[in-house]
This record gives structure tokens, C-alpha cells and sequence, in this order.
């Protein structure tokens, strides 16, 4: 989307979140279709070294199954139904049939040294990849991992402006995905000055995203990319 000469990412939430079961090739292929640019995701590792798309550290609420990720192997994790007949996915197969930018979010830190190995291996991979966190720690360890990594510090909402800069630059990270409640134009001014690209999350409605836009943000965050096609 177009804000004056500049572009507003617009990333859907675990896919589509809210129209298809939430990480999922399905969930993905939607939001891709709904005109999302990019593609949030959680990545966790399974009981044998596998990279999987999974928010939960269990199967429990996304799938038939039960269990903590961490515990069950690759096989076990793909004979769930994650919803209307999907699998888990793998990051490898997700990054090879979705074609946009990733919002890869680390949610276990046993999936750095395998993300920082699929990204270095990959340079165009790497370039369409914003590896994010809410914990400084699991960004200054991929940092370490793959130094040309490009990270974000997420933050719920938003607190002051300066411990917002203070953090992200803590975290070496050059995004800060902030909670749209509380941020303000001026906010956003302060962290584009710091040399701070921004993220506006969540924006579920076509409403939000105008207040997103005239905050001048670089990105947005939505669960429901559909109801925000016409404001494109």
C-alpha cells in the first residue's frame, strides 16, 4: 500500500488468521491471495532437529493432537490435522512454496543455529527474511549466528519511545513491531530519526490500517488481510 512515495507492508498474521486454520500452507497461500506482502510465522523445533511452523510450545489448541512440539518428531507432528485436513509445516517447504517476504518469529531457541544454517545458505532467502522476537536474547544469539541477519524487537504495547530505541538497539535489531495502542505519529518520528523501521500491530480492519498509515509507519500486522483489499 501506498503511503505518498513510500510502501506500507502489509504482513498477515500467521497467514490468514482470520479466515484459515493459523500457520498453515493454506493460511499462507490465503493471505498471499488476499494481497499480503509478507508472511508472520513461528517457528519451533521438533523432537528430531526439524524447523516447524508452530506458535504454541504445544499441539494442544492447533491441532487434533496433544503435546509440546519439542517432544514429538517431525513424522508425529505431520499426522495431525492442523485444521480443515492441513499439516504442520516445515520452514523449508513453507519458504519454497510462498513466494513473498517472511516475518519469521522465533518463539524456541533451539531454532536459531537451524534458521541461521538456512539463511546463510540462502542469500535471496535471506534478504526476504525479518527474523523477530519479543526476547532481546534469541535476537543477539541469531545476530551471532548469521551477522547479516536483519532482526525486530516486538513489543506489546507500546511503551515509552526511548526504551522502545534503548531496547531494539540493545537487541541489535533494526525493526521495532510496536502495539498500535499507544503509538503516535510523533513516536514514529522519534524511532525513523533513531534509524528505526516500524511495524503496526494488529490492524484488523480497514479503519485501523488508515490510522496505521497516517502514522506514518513502514508495516503493518493483520489477522484478517481480506477485510483490508479495498483500502489498498
Amino acid at each position: 500500500m501506498e503511503r505518498g512515495a513510500v510502501l506500507v507492508i502489509i504482513t498477515g498474521h500467521r497467514g490468514a488468521l482470520g479466515t484459515e486454520p493459523e500457520n498453515t500452507l493454506r493460511s499462507f497461500r490465503r493471505a498471499v491471495a488476499d494481497g499480503c506482502d509478507e508472511i508472520e510465522l513461528d517457528l519451533r523445533v521438533s523432537a528430531d532437529g526439524e524447523l516447524v511452523i508452530m506458535h504454541d510450545a504445544t499441539v494442544d489448541r492447533t491441532t487434533s493432537g496433544s503435546g509440546e512440539v519439542a517432544a514429538l518428531t517431525l513424522a508425529e507432528l505431520r499426522a495431525l490435522d492442523a485444521g480443515l485436513g492441513e499439516q504442520v509445516p516445515t520452514w523449508s517447504e513453507t519458504v519454497a512454496a510462498i513466494d513473498v517476504r517472511f516475518q519469521a518469529e522465533v518463539k524456541a531457541e533451539a531454532a536459531v543455529p537451524l534458521l541461521a544454517q538456512s539463511l546463510k545458505s540462502d542469500p535471496a532467502l535471506a534478504a526476504r527474511t525479518l527474523v523477530t522476537s519479543f526476547h532481546p536474547e534469541i535476537l543477539l544469539a541469531m545476530r551471532q549466528a548469521f551477522p547479516d541477519v536483519t532482526t525486530g524487537h516486538i513489543f506489546g504495547r507500546t511503551p515509552e519511545i526511548a526504551d522502545v530505541i534503548a531496547r531494539t538497539r540493545a537487541a541489535e535489531a533494526s525493526w521495532s513491531l510496536c502495539g498500535i495502542a499507544g503509538l503516535t505519529a510523533a513516536g514514529v518520528a522519534e524511532l525513523h530519526a533513531a534509524g528505526l523501521s516500524t511495524t503496526a500491530w494488529p490492524v484488523p480492519d480497514a479503519k485501523t490500517l488508515a490510522e496505521a498509515v497516517a502514522l506514518r509507519v513502514d508495516g503493518i500486522t493483520t489477522d484478517n488481510p481480506h477485510l483490508l483489499q479495498l483500502a489498498r
